[in-house]
């Protein structure tokens, strides 16, 4: 039998491999689950949509030789209200049709054009109209003709250019503020460094950066941290210098965001001011790098920290310390190594990009927005679109959305403290997901039925694709862990959907129904663990850490022990096995280090990855969590004096003990040291710029490069004596740890020190 090819199979996966069927259709057009997931037009290879005028959409497509071309589109803006009167009577009438259905939001009111619209609504505004719209034109273009981007295409078919500037400035409105290169790589392959010599002028650069992004002609920039930094200094850069950036594939230059939006990244949203290119999309791998570490992994998300984390740096990478930039420009041979080094820089953005933006890829030929609001947008939001767009495509009404109220969430219980060797972690696998299709839990405004066909279908291909993943290697591979991991991330949103304070159909009843089921099972796991043996450690929504049973040795009979654990559970409920690991430290709710059986530590929660902490007692928490887990308590006490000795010799170089703050009005309002240090270096801080500072002896702070060996010492050794006292729940009393790590200060003889608390020591363990 000949085996299917790749993209064949892909194609099946994506366009209806599955064979379930909504119950019922409205119109010729059935809601296949086909159609509620990708939209009922089959459109291919659609890299960007802009608007054309005040009634049209162009379409930039990728051709499969590499070429790009253009279609042209009518584009009718609309929204759906609930009364018909006040749109009927406005000067230039628009298009009004009774939706079907009992929802409130029945009127589907289509515009000329879209100024037609924007008065329209503003209008709407002033009489307090009930109605949903999307503000974006190209999200209601895409949301109502059912296209979507990128249908036909794999991750390696996008044109990418990845983007570094190199600057004698961390803000471009500072007086010596300069661009003095650009690295830009091509996911072609292709590479330049655009360098110039002190006595060059900067505009050469944009000009050359024109050049090179007309003629890749890229569908994605890409840049690490590149909307805080890279994008807004080289745009204000131009403009001081009054060079024309024409980015855009109608030759339009950058615009910037007109308020800063929200990010977000798990339970947190972060902000960012997003750069619009026309036709093209931005991608910040700084932000697409932490949606990436769902299991939070990574200390940092700093590109070189990054990347030696993942293991992917490159030993021949070259390295330059920032505040040895400048000094490199001004040499002829700095200036080549500071060439290899941000080339080294666009490289690592590319092997980032290969590894975390493919889930956002496949996305965006699901969700009706452009690529980069679907990298940049919460899984509410992309769910929501998914069921509008459902509900427009049977021309159906809609409800208006629940207010948020409160509901029980997962357990979470920590139910030991201290130091366990082997534990092993089982895993509800979609938990939520997996109640809400065994229990047929779904929102009582969806009377369609959307989600849950949805739903299954996502799962079934999710299923296929990670069996695809698994007989595959390479490229092929690759495709398929990121087709599966968008799966992934979009079953998971449906329950989170079901508490989206906006979502149109939402039902906080039903998200109830779901997190109370979720708590139930999990305590039948944790029951099962108690009475087969094991000790539970922490439970946290859908998962347990626990020590098998003394006769479980080994990953084969933990796996058959957490299978044999779900065999009581209730049908369509898998429990999985979700780790092995030689030791944990359990110090707190959401709170401990795990060492996995290949050495590697992964600490959870802000005690002991707090980004905002000092590297030099960042440092000391991974070394005293990973020496705790070897059982080696003595050099931990070591490690503690060892680091007291050198803050008190003043032995640390500044860098170790910098912390990193944002200068912004509300910061200046309310701590007056950030004010004063304000008014003493007469800083320009309009641009919320990120400094480095450090506690001075005198109680002010100061700037990292003010540096003069004048730390406070007093603050430094309270501050060691915080971070060590994270793991004070690992002894036994509080008697037993204030011997085994005294505090020091400036007085303490520290000689003694270790010696009376060796005393202590042999007195309490005899």
């Amino acid at each position: 039998m000949a085996r299917v090819s790749p993209e064949t199979e892909r194609r099946g996966i994506l366009n209806g491999m599955s064979t379930s069927l909504l119950d019922g259709s409205i119109g010729s057009d059935p809601l296949t689950p086909d159609i509620l997931l990708y939209g009922s037009d089959r459109t291919p290879r659609i890299v960007a949509v802009e608007r054309a005028g005040v009634d049209a959409m162009l379409l930039y497509c990728r051709n499969v030789d590499g070429s790009t071309s253009t279609l042209r589109d009518q584009f009718r803006p609309w929204l759906v209200a609930d009364r018909a009167e006040p749109w009927a009577a406005l000067r230039r009438q628009p298009q009004i049709t009774t939706l079907v259905g009992d929802h409130p939001l029945r009127f589907l009111i289509r515009f000329a054009s879209w100024p037609d619209f924007v008065d329209a609504e503003r209008a709407a505004r002033e009489t307090k109209e009930t109605y949903v719209r999307l503000r974006s034109p190209i999200e209601q273009y895409l949301l109502w003709t059912g296209k979507t981007l990128f249908k036909d295409m794999i991750f390696d078919d996008l044109r990418r250019l990845q983007v570094d500037i190199e600057t004698t400035s961390l803000n471009p409105a500072a007086p010596d503020a300069e661009i003095i290169g650009i690295a830009i790589r091509s996911s072609t392959g292709d590479e330049a460094y655009l360098g110039r010599a002190p006595h060059e002028p900067e505009s050469n650069l944009f000009r050359e950066l024109n050049d090179w992004i007309r003629e890749n002609d890229p569908d994605i920039i890409e840049g690490h941290n590149v909307f805080n930094f890279d994008v807004p200094f080289l745009i204000s850069r131009a403009e001081r210098l009054g060079i024309p950036l024409v980015w855009g594939r109608d030759g339009s230059p950058p615009r910037l965001g007109q308020a800063p939006q929200r990010f977000k990244v798990g339970a947190m949203t972060l902000p960012f001011t997003p750069c619009y290119i026309q036709g093209r999309h931005v991608i910040d791998t700084y932000q697409q790098i932490q949606r990436y570490d769902t299991a939070g992994r990574l200390g940092s998300y700093a590109l070189k920290r990054v990347m030696r984390e993942l293991g992917l740096e490159r030993g021949e990478r070259e390295f330059i310390p920032g505040d040895q930039i400048r000094d490199a420009w001004h040499d002829p041979e700095g200036r080549e190594r500071l060439g290899r080094y941000a080339l080294d820089d666009v490289r690592d953005v590319d092997a980032l990009s290969r590894l975390c933006l493919p889930t956002e890829f496949y996305q965006t030929q699901l969700v009706p927005r452009p690529f980069q609001s679907v990298a940049t947008g919460g899984p509410g939001e992309k769910i929501n679109d998914m069921m509008l767009r459902a509900y427009l495509h049977a021309r159906h009404s809609i409800p208006r959305a629940q207010q948020p109220r409160d509901y029980p969430g997962g357990h979470a219980e920590l139910l030991r403290v201290g130091d366990f060797r082997p534990v092993v972690k089982c895993d509800v696998e979609s938990l939520y997901p997996s109640i809400m299709l065994a229990d047929r839990i779904a929102s009582k405004s969806d009377v369609l039925g959307a989600s849950l066909p949805m739903l299954a279908d996502l799962t079934a291909r999710r299923l296929e694709a990670k069996a695809a993943s698994r007989r595959t290697s390479g490229s092929e591979q690759a495709m398929w862990e990121g087709l599966q991991s968008s799966f992934k991330v979009l079953i998971n949103s449906f329950y989170g959907y079901l508490g989206y304070g906006q979502g149109h159909l939402n039902d906080f009843d039903a998200a109830e129904r779901v997190t109370l089921a979720g708590q139930a099972i999990i305590r039948t796991v944790v029951d099962r663990l108690n009475a087969t043996g094991a000790t539970p450690i922490e439970v946290d929504t859908d998962g347990v850490y626990f020590v098998p049973p003394s006769l479980i040795e080994g990953e084969p009979a933990e796996i058959a022990y957490v299978a044999e654990l779900g065999d009581s559970l209730p049908a369509g409920i898998r429990l999985a096995h979700d780790g092995s690991y030689a030791g944990m430290l359990s110090l707190k709710l959401k709170n401990y280090a795990l060492l996995d059986r290949d050495g590697v530590m992964i600490l959870k929660g802000s005690s002991l990855r707090s980004r905002r902490m000092e590297r030099c007692f960042r440092t000391f928490l991974s070394d005293a969590a990973r020496t705790f887990l070897t059982g080696d308590r003595d050099t931990v006490r070591d490690l503690y004096f060892g680091l007291g000795e050198r803050i008190r010799a003043r032995d640390l170089p500044v860098d170790d003990f910098i912390q990193w703050g944002m200068l912004t009005e509300q910061t200046l309002r309310s701590q007056p040291r950030f004010k004063r240090l304000e008014a003493r270096l007469a800083l320009d801080t309009r641009t919320g710029d990120r400094i480095a500072y450090y506690d001075r002896d005198d109680g002010e702070l100061a700037l990292a490069t003010e540096y003069a060996h004048d730390e406070s010492i007093p603050y430094l050794l309270r501050r060691l004596h915080d971070v060590v006292d994270r793991f004070r729940p690992l002894f036994e009393s509080d008697a037993e740890f204030d011997a085994f790590v005294p505090r020091l200060t400036t007085r303490t003889n520290l000689t003694a020190a270790r010696a009376q608390e060796a005393a202590a020591q042999l007195d309490l363990f005899g």
